[in-house]
């Protein structure tokens, strides 16, 4: 069976969507003007003029709220639920252990309870190569080139402020069914 990995935010759970709609609220309303200064960014600390204390103060206010909140992503409970047959699924993610139990609580809603989670992950490549990961899904770019260096298959989910990443092992998906189109029609054809 081969082996799938995960990532949480901006992949299965539309966090990091909430994270936009939250800074773009914070930035308002604490300092009057758009200090936005890279949209295509995946992560708020590198889409926003923010000090660090700033990127600090946000998260320590918002983080619980922003993923106590967060739905699953479109697609991904009905996608999931049909590859968790097919194939050995994981999660390697970089959220702390209280980050991590709400994605447990919310996993476990949808019959995902039995899967492998590593978390506080910063160097996710080496967790990939050790867990022997033949897939990764993630929304980090670097992640994926890293990974298809790796010869592990990244579909990078993108959001539509990113542009596609051009480079062989990485596959650019924009939603679950182009997901599980990819996987079951690449299996198949092994």
């Amino acid at each position: 069976m081969k082996k799938i990995a995960l990532d949480l935010d901006g992949v299965v759970f539309d966090s990091e969507n909430l994270y936009r709609v939250y800074t773009e609220i914070y930035d308002v309303e604490n300092y009057k003007k758009d200090n936005i200064i890279d949209n295509t960014q995946r992560i708020f600390q590198k889409r926003y003029n923010w000090s660090e204390e700033e990127f600090k103060k946000f998260y320590k206010e918002n983080s619980l709220k922003v993923l106590k909140t967060a739905n699953f992503m479109t697609g991904a409970e009905i996608v999931l639920n049909k590859l968790k047959d097919i194939f050995e699924i994981i999660v390697v993610t970089s959220r702390n252990d209280i980050e991590t139990e709400i994605a447990i609580e919310k996993l476990n809603t949808i019959g995902l309870n039995n899967i492998k989670i590593f978390n506080n992950e910063h160097h996710k490549i080496d967790r990939l190569i050790s867990e022997k990961v033949d897939y990764i899904i993630d929304d980090d770019k670097d992640i994926c080139k890293n990974a298809a260096d790796k010869n592990i298959i990244a579909l990078y989910m993108k959001n539509n402020a990113s542009p596609k990443e051009d480079k062989k092992g990485v596959i650019n998906v924009n939603n679950w069914g182009e997901i599980y189109k990819y996987l079951i029609l690449n299996e198949s054809e092994n």
